[in-house]
């Protein structure tokens, strides 16, 4: 034997600075360095942020308290004034509101409290007709903003001292565990090596670096064993040689009962055909899949044709005759055959076929298995899957398999009709090909796949077949077999979403309408004697009235002065604004009326067409649209259905509907470009809707967003400037059509692209 290695022993202390420690200091130098800059840039963000949030509030809030008081101070409304500064000196951030008239008397002020931090100041000038009438200032503290910033830096400096905490003990345990355990038994394991025990196992070391250096050691000591052991291997190869002579001629008599044992036990039916003589072998197994035993069968070829389904002897005789002819590699042939109990079997038959030298087959072999519960399964399995198509096609959304790379994996009967193209040409094809406009939706996909998780997309706005048009998208993940897909499901719910608008438009007319009753009835006692007293002012100073000089005489002054100085004052002209206020509130109140009011009474059957036209000679002769416009400019296109059938309606209102909508329309043709190329155009179209009668208004104006789209029904909402507009015309419009005539009103605009009104009346 060799003699025996002896490692030197191993010293027991390391000189040189700590690893924990100076891991421990790097991490939190680090930590130090990142959470304090990600802090800095937190608090300098979220200090910007708050300060323009702050801004705009304050801008909010001039406007809006300049746009509220014009109105109340064009008409000396005090309480009005007092009552609105002192509304918005609830409000948390608002300190001080002072407001004051054009000569610089306060009208209204408030200031909540001494605040040094109250110094966001906005101030801004009142105006009505376009004439200063007073002047706003608001104040805003940034007591709360200060003390946001503060509690911000708070709970950074805790959080970097828990972290930093929990980073120095975390790194003290962590080596302890990971670094000088380990350690420890490398060196244990290196001293029993160096004491002779060269089967020392060193896998108990896990870790990486230190696994390395024990499989050097080990890697040597097996070495030093291996010359010790090598003498020992060529002896034993010696003895082994002989006793592979024995072994040969034991194996050579286990042939013969080994291949007689897989004959007798295997689970396939082994037949053996001599194609000379024509004499064929079926084992026990052969007979026993079709439940007859081994002495109820002869070994003759008629027995097995006899039993083949008559529809499947042909295929069999055809694929053995190519295989002879050597024009298929193998014999391989599902068929049936019939079982004993009279039933049929499914069977896998195979074989191979020996050649003599002139070659011609003279041996066929092979095996007879049982496949009936596998074709059993397999029928089931696609019953299962034409179960699964019939549901997916049945689905009206559209369903679509993608792989992870892209490619169109499932292609439902919707996705056919709704793209017009089938499935055959759709799946095998890049999703992003097959449907473009979705294409955004691969990003989603893999987003999907990664996490594993659900992603839906509500409402998403996409322009497809020309017109934009809302879907509800939802991607499933789905994992199969370790292979990653996803199913996306995309519904169109356009005509939804419309029928909820309609809805909701709806709840809100019924809800304004009970309340415009009450109030319209409460405004109209007051209204009448604000009106009716200005109505006998203006007669008392009248120089037409014998009795206004009499009166005058008779203390002593002259009425014409007196009426003069009035004029001189501007007594007269206010007088004027308080009528003018006057009558635009009574007709507020009289539109807010039409909210309660059914006219039933009043209908009768009308021509459509007639009352359209006689609505467009009162807009252009006898409206006020002539202020803002020449409605003779305007392009007026009758598109009318023909044999369109009369309605039963309350004609005056649906005049006034009409003549509303032509006066927006009209309207609206201001705000068009000065550059447009297109002239202004209106156009009157009827059809006849299965049993409605369908009314558009469409104009070819500047259009609407989709917020202003959502709310033009609502009351006093109006896009016009103070004193153009009550915002209660389509409003009222929507409430003689919904409810007095129980049918619909819609719009639909995009910027740009114009406005279109429908009326959609029952016949």
């Amino acid at each position: 034997m060799p003699p025996r290695i002896t490692l030197a022993p191993t010293p027991k202390q390391f000189v040189g600075r700590s690893i924990s420690r100076d891991l421990t200091i790097s991490l939190l130098v680090m930590l130090m360095v990142v959470v304090g800059g990600m802090a800095s840039i937190q608090y300098i963000s979220h200090s910007r942020t708050s300060l323009e949030e702050l801004d705009n509030k304050a801008d909010e809030y001039i406007t809006r308290l300049a746009d509220i008081l014009s109105v109340p101070i064009w008409n000396f409304d005090t309480r009005t004034i007092e009552q609105i500064g002192s509304v918005f000196t609830q409000y948390d951030l608002v300190n001080e509101v002072v407001i004051k008239d054009p000569a610089g008397h306060t009208l209204f002020s408030v200031t909540k409290a001494p605040d040094p931090d109250a110094t966001l100041i906005r101030q801004r000038d009142i105006f009505y007709d376009g004439e200063i009438i007073g002047n706003v200032r608001v104040v805003l503290t940034l007591r709360e903003y200060k003390r946001s910033l503060s509690r911000m830096l708070s709970t950074t400096a805790l959080t970097i001292g828990g972290v930093a905490l929990v980073i120095v003990l975390a790194t003290g345990v962590l080596l302890r565990i990971y670094l000088r355990r380990p350690l420890d038994v490398l060196l244990s394991s290196i001293d029993k090596v160096s004491k002779g025990d060269f089967r020392h196992d060193f896998s108990t070391i896990q870790q990486a670096e230190l696994a390395a250096i024990a499989r050097s050691f080990a890697s040597m000591s097996a070495k030093v064993e291996a010359r010790e052991k090598a003498l020992q291997r060529m002896n034993s190869q010696l003895q082994e040689e002989v006793a592979e002579r024995e072994r040969a001629e034991q194996a050579l008599r286990n042939s013969e009962e080994r291949y007689s044992l897989a004959v007798g036990g295997t689970n396939d039916g082994i037949w053996d055909w001599d194609l000379i003589s024509n004499k064929v072998y079926f084992s026990p197994r052969w007979k026993e899949i079709i439940g007859f035993q081994d002495h109820e069968i002869p070994n003759e070829i008629p027995e097995w044709t006899s039993r083949v389904h008559p529809d499947d002897l042909a295929k069999i005789l055809k694929a053995h005759e190519m295989y002879l002819s050597r024009e298929l590699p193998a014999f391989e042939v599902e068929y049936r055959l019939r079982h004993k109990d009279g039933s049929y079997r499914w069977i896998l038959g195979r074989g191979l076929a020996l050649w003599s030298d002139a070659d011609q087959p003279y041996r066929m072999a092979g095996a007879h298995t049982d496949i009936t519960d596998r074709k059993e399964s397999e029928r089931e399995l696609l019953a299962t899957k034409n179960r699964l198509d019939n549901i997916l096609n049945s689905m009206p959304s559209l369903i679509v398999g993608v792989s992870d790379n892209g490619i169109i994996l499932q292609w439902n009967r919707t996705a056919e009709e709704e793209t017009s193209v089938s499935a055959r040409d759709a799946i095998g094809t890049p999703f992003e090909n097959t449907l473009p406009e979705f294409s955004f939706l691969m990003g989603k996909v893999l987003q999907s796949l990664n996490s594993g998780e659900t992603i839906s997309l509500e409402r998403k706005a996409i322009t497809y077949s020309d017109r934009v048009r809302t879907f509800d998208i939802i991607i499933y993940p789905v994992t199969e077999r370790g292979e990653h897909s996803a199913v996306i499901r995309i519904d169109d719910v356009t005509d939804r979403i419309h029928i909820e608008e309609m809805m909701v438009q709806t709840e809100k007319m019924m809800s304004v309408g009970g309340l415009a009753a009450g109030m319209a009835h409460e405004i109209n006692n007051p209204l009448g004697g604000i009106l009716q007293g200005a109505q006998n002012i203006v007669r008392r100073i009248s120089t037409e009235i014998k009795a206004n000089h009499a009166a005058a005489d008779e203390v002593g002054c002259d009425l014409t002065a007196i009426r003069a100085y009035m004029e001189k004052r501007g007594i007269t002209r206010f007088l004027d604004g308080i009528q003018e206020s006057g009558n635009r509130a009574a007709k507020i109140v009289s539109n807010m009326l039409e909210f309660s009011r059914r006219s039933e009474s009043r209908r009768q059957l009308a021509d459509m067409h007639a009352l359209m036209d006689k609505t467009v000679e009162l807009a252009a002769n006898d409206y006020d649209l002539k202020k803002k416009y020449d409605f003779r400019h305007i392009e007026l296109v009758r598109d009318y259905a023909p044999d369109l059938p009369g309605i039963h309606c309350t004609p005056t209102e649906i005049e006034q509907v009409l003549l509303n909508l032509l006066k927006n329309s009209a309207q609206a043709m201001a705000g068009r470009p000065k550059d447009s190329t297109e002239p202004p155009r209106i156009t009157l179209r009827t059809r006849l809707q299965h049993d409605k009668v369908c009314i558009q208004v469409l104009d070819n104006g500047p259009g609407m967003d989709e917020e202003t789209r959502k709310r033009v029904f609502e009351p006093f909402f109006t896009t016009k400037s103070v004193g153009e507009g009550t915002g209660l015309g389509l409003s009222v419009s929507y409430f003689i059509i919904t409810t007095n005539h129980g049918g619909s009103f819609t719009v639909d605009s995009e910027p740009g692209k114009g406005a279109c009104f429908t009326i959609l009346l029952p016949r």
